[in-house]
């Protein structure tokens, strides 16, 4: 058989059918990542900044390649801090379905709420396949926390 039919039988085999759809598979999952930041927690960030611009906080938002941070400032001191980190986590069989992130190399990643004031305890709070509004809720939540303790 000549190089060419080679390549062509090579083209239609089981086994480059499966290692092509994997590397779309992990394109996809490096996309869902930055989109993730991108498309659901800045833009979650954005509307919570919004709204408490009307009760005289300010705020700043940071977000790099896998963390995503909303800083709440009252009188020019942190009031409250508040992350979304991507982390990679060995893996797992999880018992509800979760659609994990992957990088290429295959290592698995979810996106978790970091809290400054929870140094000593990790919040392992998953948002990995959190909405916007979803995001938001989660925020409130330890938002309302944090005055409960504090005040």
């Amino acid at each position: 058989m000549s190089d060419w039919k080679l390549t062509l039988e090579h083209l239609f085999s089981d086994e480059y059918r499966e290692r092509f759809k994997k590397k779309q598979e992990e394109r996809k999952a490096k996309l869902r990542l930055k989109q993730f930041i991108n498309e659901v927690v800045e833009p979650a960030y954005e509307e919570i900044a919004e709204a408490l611009g009307t009760y005289g906080r300010d705020v700043e938002i940071r977000t790099d390649k896998n963390t995503a941070v909303i800083q709440v400032l009252y009188e020019g001191k942190e009031e409250f801090y508040f992350g979304v980190k991507i982390k990679p986590y060995g893996e797992r069989k999880f018992m509800f379905p979760v659609i994990p992130i992957r990088d290429e190399s295959g290592q698995t990643y979810r996106a978790i709420i970091h809290l400054k004031e929870a140094k000593e305890r990790q919040v392992e709070h998953d948002v990995t396949n959190y909405t916007r509004s979803e995001l938001i809720d989660a925020f409130l939540f330890y938002y309302r926390r944090h005055f409960e303790w504090r005040h």
